[in-house]
């Protein structure tokens, strides 16, 4: 049988452990875990009254950044019990293989770096407009302004734990109370810092705006209590386009949505890239690294690559010798960044095998476990580019890269260029 592991409510320094009302569910990949039943619990979630930020306004930065300062010290996995659990069951549940995972939590205290803290909160909003106020550079205006913090709704990701630090960070550097629904893939991670907060100060005003619950998708019960304006300000909401849709039924003016709808990401290659054995080795391990860290589950994984190319016949033999070169490329990569995947992609395989059969128009390599490509013999993308996953990418021939701009609208996040050159 698989661990049943107990997830507790963080309520704003306190631990409410799963008893009797306790709810049991059924995380991705096999994981199971139990919490006290959230609907009992949305007065402890929601922060309610807005003047009970004024502790954390009164904050001064200076202090938010020490005291993160402090938990990035404690988030190490090695040490941190809390951490440990919260990375055995993301094993479970999530999709990345141990060593890159293991790399992902390792690289958790940097992010709660004071230098890099103090310049995020200076460069996004500006110190002194969060601390106090400020007078108006406007001509023939005698007002002052200043930053004010929210009531926050996050729904976030879990292809990547890295989400879970980000979000805690930004709302207490923004002086923001924080209610973290956690996501089915990632149940534990954002849990896992709540309570390293806990650990070294309950009654501190960070950690006495960070809440961190589990409820299931779709529970329009508690969203219907918890996305009133009595109740919240703003809502981020990352993950599909159901999810997203979801939570606009119960929008009403007052409150913000910003929707991190899925984005999709790319690379785009000159046509230096096959002038010679050396560039195109050079681009290939470039592709293989933009596409495959994190074993290609995040939105800034290139899926989709378009080389300055014709395509007459001797073209398409150096994209499919391009290709090859990415899928060896791949099995170079060290293990903290990408690894052959445990199982295929059962429907990603289900669609090249299928294109394969087109050999007219596409030609395709490798598999979804060690990593493939699928060329097209023609400038445009295959049907199924938001499917690309598990290390395989569609490499695209473009007789002009400027057409490349065609295919970039809200969803395109991160453009991979090669040479330095072109960019």
């Amino acid at each position: 049988m698989t661990e049943l592991y107990s997830i507790p409510i963080i309520a704003r320094g306190r631990i409410i452990e799963p008893g009797t009302d306790s709810v049991e569910y059924a995380g991705r990949g096999g994981a199971r875990f139990r919490t006290p039943d959230p609907h009992k619990h949305i007065h402890d979630l929601v922060l309610g009254n807005p003047a009970n930020l004024r502790d954390l306004m009164d904050c001064p930065v200076s202090n938010i950044v020490a005291f993160l300062a402090e938990v990035g010290k404690r988030l190490r996995l090695d040490d941190n019990p809390w951490l440990q659990e919260s990375f055995a069951l993301a094993l479970q549940a999530g999709g990345l293989a141990e060593p890159i995972l293991r790399g992902v939590y390792d690289d958790l205290p940097r992010m709660f770096d004071p230098a890099g803290l103090l310049a995020l909160a200076e460069k996004s909003v500006g110190i002194a407009y969060l601390d106090g106020w400020v007078a108006s550079a406007a001509p023939n205006q005698n007002c002052r302004v200043r930053a004010v913090g929210t009531r926050q709704l996050h729904i976030t990701a879990g292809n990547v734990p890295v989400v879970a630090a980000l979000t805690i960070v930004r709302g207490a550097l923004t002086k923001s109370d924080v209610l973290i629904k956690a996501p089915s893939n990632d149940p534990l991670t954002a849990n896992a810092i709540a309570r390293s907060l806990i650990d070294i100060d309950p009654g501190h005003p960070v950690t006495k705006h960070v809440a961190v619950a589990y409820w299931k998708g779709g529970d329009e019960e508690m969203d219907r209590q918890i996305v009133r304006v009595s109740r919240i300000d703003k809502i981020t909401a990352w993950g599909g386009m159901s999810s997203v849709k979801h939570i606009q039924k119960f929008l009403t003016p007052g409150i913000d949505l910003t929707a991190l709808n899925p984005k999709f990401s790319m690379s785009v290659i000159g046509r230096e890239a096959l002038e010679s054995d050396a560039a195109m080795e050079e681009a290939a391990l470039g592709i293989a690294v933009v596409s495959g860290f994190y074993n290609q589950t995040a939105c800034a994984n290139t899926r989709i690559v378009y080389v300055e190319s014709d395509t007459e016949e001797a073209s398409i033999d150096k994209l499919i010798a391009l290709g090859r070169k990415i899928i060896a490329a791949y099995a170079k990569l060290p293990p903290v960044i990408s690894t052959a995947l445990p199982r295929a992609n059962a429907d990603l395989e289900a669609e090249m095998e299928a294109i394969a059969l087109d050999d007219d128009f596409y030609h395709v390599e490798g598999n979804t476990i060690s990593g493939g490509v699928v060329i097209s013999k023609f400038a445009d993308r295959v049907d199924f580019f938001d499917q690309l996953n598990n290390r395989v990418v569609n490499i695209v021939p473009v007789a002009d890269l400027a057409e490349v701009a065609k295919w970039c609208d809200d969803t395109t996040q991160t453009v991979g260029v090669y040479p330095e050159s072109l960019r």
